[in-house]
This record gives structure tokens, sequence and C-alpha cells, in this order.
């Protein structure tokens, strides 16, 4: 798939959608192409084109900055960081101080561009005639799974959005909230069928020859991700028990693995690793590279207006989705220190953070003012490696090449360990068997028997900015307890206190409001846009 052909296709599609109720579109123009025609006589070579635009915009708005970081920053494990206590840039405070609105624009983009890959998805399933053709059989189970996909976030974000199985007709647009024990079956099903017709990686770490694409495997272990959240936040042990075979299916197919180095996660060495299910090509073949637009890195990298800058980080960083101190205490007393692999792998002390060369630096190793949203821990996972960047890239705003992985081999062995434990106690021991391979890669003891709190650490520990902690807190029904206070307080980091090596951490009374006691963030709001749009559409309960 050529850079230049991938974005032409996106670029069709974006204008047709953005004009697709102007009657000059019933115009039949010359030379020109329309939709139906365009799709109806589809070969190979535009299948590919019009799948590969689904999945940039997968990568680019539906798992983009501003969903994932909106989510990591609503649970305990982060703050919102930026420049300040007022800096409003993406909404991020308002997840912080859990004073969200319909009118807040994450749930905006997040609703829209999920029902535009569905409806791109629908075109390529309904439109493109059936073929025995590989390729087009591959990128019509490509979109089964993403439109599946799509929906299964759907309600995560939103509870009860419209079922969106197919291209709707005008007289369809208000469509009313839909059933999630409808859909989620649904989506099961078409994870199901995806899986059946998509071919499998040829062997263990052959994720690059096969594509950054999804796998018969991975369409599997997103189905147990589907059952497993379901049944466990709406209390359905009859979907629950579903989540079992497809983990199972994977875990079993040898085809995945840890890697040994937990440094290299999040980061160029890690692209096309065993470890990575799913992920997003960073660096070929995708338009981006010159044309680079995803900045998260940047936005997530260290400030150098509030410090010095060690030499293997790139100096450009805005400093959002912080480490909150209660994270930063728990891993430490998880992993039994601060020097094992995951620890520092995920996050640094400020002594380890001044410990680093700074050679490069104008300025002396330290804080030289307060960091907003800061405790003295610091991310260090995903942010601006200077060795991850584009090599052929000038100019001030520099991108790192890292491949964004959706899902690793790690989620999948936690998912199946809680799946076995809450489904039948773990009867044959496999459950135990896959959350110690995690533990045993961190340098941790493995356990001899489980409980629900040993896979729950488990999980916060590995998973720490990988966009799951506020829906685990959530279907677990542990939310209203670990985010009681969330926003409440506003912490300032300076280093240390003068003349000791305490850190100097002070607080402010923040304008957070903390967890809703009635339960107003178990779903978020739709957004007030299609509200105002839908008269069928019935807003979420408290919002």
């Amino acid at each position: 798939m050529k850079n230049r052909y991938i974005i032409g296709l996106a670029l069709f599609l974006a204008i047709f959608v953005a004009s697709c109720d102007q009657d000059l579109l019933d115009i039949k123009q010359k030379s020109a192409l329309s939709l139906d025609d365009y799709y109806a006589t589809a070969g190979p070579k535009e299948a590919e084109g019009l799948i590969a635009a689904v999945y940039n915009r997968l990568f680019n708005n539906i798992y983009g900055i501003s969903s994932t970081l909106f989510l990591d920053i609503l649970s305990d494990d982060h703050h919102a960081g930026g420049a300040s206590f007022s800096d409003m840039a993406n909404n991020y405070q308002e997840a912080h101080n859990m004073i969200a609105t319909s009118q807040t624009g994450n749930f905006r983009s997040m609703y829209n561009n999920c029902y535009q890959v569905i409806y791109w998805c629908n075109l390529i399933l309904e439109r493109i005639p059936e073929s025995d053709n590989a390729t087009i059989k591959r990128v019509k189970a490509e979109a089964d799974f993403i439109r599946a996909l799509c929906m299964f976030e759907l309600v995560r974000w939103f509870g009860t959005p419209p079922f969106v199985d197919h291209v709707l007709s005008t007289d369809e647009y208000n469509m009313p909230n839909g059933d999630p024990a409808v859909i989620i079956p649904w989506c099961l099903e078409r994870m199901q069928s995806a899986a059946d017709a998509l071919p499998a990686l040829s062997g263990i770490g052959q994720q690059e020859a096969y594509g950054a694409r999804i796998s018969k495997h991975g369409a599997l272990a997103y189905k147990g991700k589907v059952a497993l959240w379901y049944g466990t936040r709406y209390n359905d042990a009859e979907i629950l028990g579903q989540a079992v075979e497809p983990l199972k299916t994977v875990v079993n197919s040898n085809l995945y693995g840890l890697v040994d180095d937990m440094f290299t996660i999040s980061r160029k060495a890690a692209d096309f690793s065993k470890e990575y299910v799913f992920e997003h090509n960073s660096a070929d073949n995708n338009g981006y590279s010159r044309n680079q637009s995803d900045l998260r890195q940047t936005w997530m990298n260290l400030r150098p207006e509030n410090m010095a800058i060690p030499d293997d980080i790139y100096m450009l960083g805005w400093g959002w989705c912080a480490v909150s101190g209660e994270f930063g205490e728990f891993l430490e007393a998880h992993e039994g220190g601060i020097e094992k692999p995951r620890f520092k792998s995920t996050i640094h002390t400020y002594e380890q953070i001044l410990a680093k060369e700074y050679t490069l630096s104008a300025v002396p190793p330290g804080i030289s003012t307060g960091i907003a949203h800061n405790q003295g821990y610091f991310r260090y996972r995903n942010i601006l490696f200077k060795e991850d960047l584009y090599t052929d890239i000038t100019g001030w705003y520099q991108f790192s090449a890292a491949n964004y992985h959706y899902m690793r081999y790690a989620e999948v062995l936690l998912m199946y360990a809680e799946a076995k434990f809450l489904v039948d106690n773990d009867a044959d021991g496999t459950g135990l068997a896959a959350l110690n391979q995690v533990r045993v890669r961190a340098e941790l003891a493995p356990l001899a028997s489980m409980t629900y709190q040993d896979i729950k650490d488990e999980r916060r520990a590995e998973l720490w900015g990988e966009h799951e902690r506020f829906f685990d807190l959530v279907r677990w029904g542990d939310a209203a307890e670990a985010l009681k206070d969330k926003g409440k307080t506003w912490y300032t980091f300076w280093g240390y206190k003068e003349g000791t090596t305490e850190w100097d951490i002070r607080t402010r009374e923040g304008t957070g409001s903390g967890w809703d006691t009635r339960g107003k963030y178990k779903v978020f709001p739709f957004p007030y846009q299609q509200l105002s749009a839908n008269p069928n559409l019935v807003q979420n309960k408290y919002w």
C-alpha cells in the first residue's frame, strides 16, 4: 500500500461523507466515479486502500491522543499534568477534576469517529461484491472486526449507543438508544466470524511479515476482552463464560510471547515484537513519516520549562498524563522497590531522573520551577526518546517512530487469568500459570495461588498508561472508593526542600468533585450536539 494512494482514499472518503447530504451529489459528473460505482468495481488494490484508511482513522481518532489520554487521566493512576492547573487543552483538566459535561469535546469526537469508522466498514462489507479473492476476503473480515470493535467502544463509553450494523438509509438517521445486551453478543459473533476468516501469523515473532493488521488470534483476543468486560461490568455469567475459550486459544497458539526487556515496550525496538498482538505501524506504509501528525509522546514528555532534560530524551514536551503519587507508591510496594524492571521501565522517581546523563543540558539537573500535577514521580514509558525519532524530519517538532500497540500479549495473559478465576476458579491452574508469566518477566516471585486482588494488582502494575484502568475500576465496582477524592487536592513538585533530600510537594485545594456517588461516571454522556440533532436519543442518567 503506497502512502499517497492511502491518503488519497482517505481524502476521497472524507470529502464524500462530509458532502453526502448535498443535492449536487445526485448529479452525475463526467469522468467522476460515484461512491456506489467505486465500491462496486473495487478490486484488491482498491479494497486495500479502503481498509488502510479505516486503520488510520482507528489510530488517529478513535485511539488517538484526545481519547486515550482522557481515559488515563480519569483514573487514579494519573493526574492531568500540562502547564498549569488552568491549562484546558483537550479538556484534560475536566477529566482530572471529574467535571466533564455533555459538551466536553472528547465525548463528541469519540462518538462521531466510531460511527464514521462503522460507516466505512459497512460500505466495504455491503458495497464491495463478494469474491473468492483472498485479499478482498481479508479486507471484509477486517472491516467486520473493526466495526464490532467500534460498537464495543461505544458501549464502554456511552452504555446504550444506537446500534448500527448496516449502512443507514436517510429515514434511519435518528436511531434510538441501543441495548448493550443485544449489541455485545453481536460484537462477539462478528469478532468470531472475523477470526474464522482471517489468517494467523505464520509463526512466533512473524508480526512484521504479517503486517500491522488484525490477525485471527488478535480478533479472538478481543472477543475474550469484550466478553470479560461485559460479563464483569453487567454481572452476566453467560457472557463471561465466553471469555475463556478465545483467550485460551490465543495462549495455546504459541504465536505470541513476552519480550525479555521491558524497557523496549512502547519503544521502536519493540516494533512487531512477539508481544504485540495488535499494533499500528508508525513508520512505514501508513502515510506518515514526513507527514507525521501524531504527537502523543510529545504530549506526555518531560517539560523543559520546568526541569533539565536528560541527554537521551528530546527537549520538547508538555507533561500531560502525569504519574499520580498513589500509583508511584503502589508500584514501589508491589514490585518490592524502585529498581525492578517494571518500575523503572514504566516510571522514574525524582532521584532516578537526576541520575541520568545531562551533558547536553544548558542547565544543571533538577527542577527549575514547580511542576503542576506532580508528586515526585515521572513518566518513563511513551515519551520522546531521541533514539526513536524519525530520521527524515527536520525542524523543532520531532515525532516518535515507535509503533503504537493496541493490545499486548501481557494483557491477554492477565485477561485469561481473570476469566479462569471467575468462571471455574481456575480449576486446571492455567490461569495462575498465565498470571505468573507476567510476574516472572517483571522479576517477581511466582504465586502459589491467586486471589482476585492479585489479578487486579497485576493488571494495574502491568497495564499502566494503556487506557484500561478507568474501565477496570468501573467494571469491578471499585471506582467509587478509588476515585472518591479525584481532583480535590492539587499537587506541585518543587524538587527537594532546601538543604535536604526530602521531596518538596506542595498542595492546595483543587476544584475537583471526585466520583459522583450516584454512579454518574459509570457511563459517559451522549454529546450535546447528538442529542440536539436526534430526538430519539435519550441522555444517560445524571448527565
